[in-house]
């Protein structure tokens, strides 16, 4: 029986090579190049599924390239044969900073072969090639395995940023254990996904708690309206607002609430509570 075992088959890895300007929010364009093989139908498209799921690069799909570059694109792609002059001249002219050039051939078992090649330079940043079955099919896992071989790790680190706003200047900040400062506050740009406990407290005021989720590469503006402490607020005078890719939610003293949402097939929560 054939185990897969990644690091055993990989038959050629370049070393990447830094660069200061590898921008996680790169074009980047995934193509597919074919030399007498039908095996591995597919292959490039879960390349670029995989790509805008665990990165925030701005991932142009081999059916995307076809639409803009037109239905010559594959005949072009076959005939610069994986020359990386060549192919960096269709990524120039679908704009992309970087393409993604997957090859598929037979020799015996299934080569696969992954090839990043920057396209103002003409030059191979990295390869990785792999033997598969004649009837084998990477996984997922694989895939995954794949793509973090061959691009930079800066790729896979997301961020999402929290826009914390209070009613009263002055207050301490505190997210995920750390205190962040005062209020008026700027920004904060995070890692994400993850989830993030916030605190906005003053003297004299009822302190503000909530727990947040944060997607990747969106921002989320949560608006805390400090109460006098023994003031004796009404329920309405005591909320704070969510806002998320256009979604508003208040929310009323004492109480938790949340609200759910899909994207990207993936539902986000938030949370809090004003005690």
């Amino acid at each position: 029986m054939r185990a897969f075992a990644v690091a055993a088959l990989v038959l050629a890895v370049s070393a990447q090579i830094a660069r200061a300007d590898d921008n996680p929010k790169r074009k980047v364009v995934v193509l597919e190049y074919r030399s007498g093989s039908a095996a591995l139908i597919g292959i490039s498209s879960r390349f670029a599924s995989t790509m805008g799921k665990l990165t925030s690069l701005d991932v142009v799909s081999p059916e995307q390239a076809k639409t803009l570059y037109g239905e010559q694109l594959v005949q072009t792609v076959v005939r610069c044969a994986g020359e990386p002059e060549c192919v960096s001249k269709v990524g120039a002219k679908l704009g992309a900073a970087e393409v993604v050039l997957i090859g598929v051939s037979e020799l015996g078992d299934v080569i696969l072969t992954m090839q990043r090649i920057d396209v103002r330079s003409h030059k191979v940043t990295s390869r990785i090639a792999d033997s598969l079955g004649s009837d084998a099919q990477p996984s997922d896992d694989q895939v995954e395995l794949y793509l973090k071989r061959l691009l930079p790790p800066g790729d896979f680190v997301r961020f999402g940023v929290i826009d914390i706003r209070s009613s009263e200047d002055g207050a301490v900040v505190t997210v995920g254990n750390t205190r962040r400062g005062t209020t008026p506050l700027p920004p904060l740009k995070l890692e994400a996904p993850a989830t993030y406990a916030v605190k906005v407290e003053k003297r004299g005021f009822v302190p503000f708690t909530t727990t947040v989720q944060l997607p990747p590469d969106v921002e989320l503006k949560v608006d805390a309206n400090l109460s006098v402490r023994g003031g004796g607020s009404h329920w309405y005078q005591k909320w704070y607002v969510l806002t998320a890719a256009g979604l508003l939610v208040a929310g009323a003293a004492g109480g938790t609430i949340y609200f759910a949402t899909q994207r990207d097939d993936s539902s986000l929560k938030f949370g809090g509570v004003i005690q």
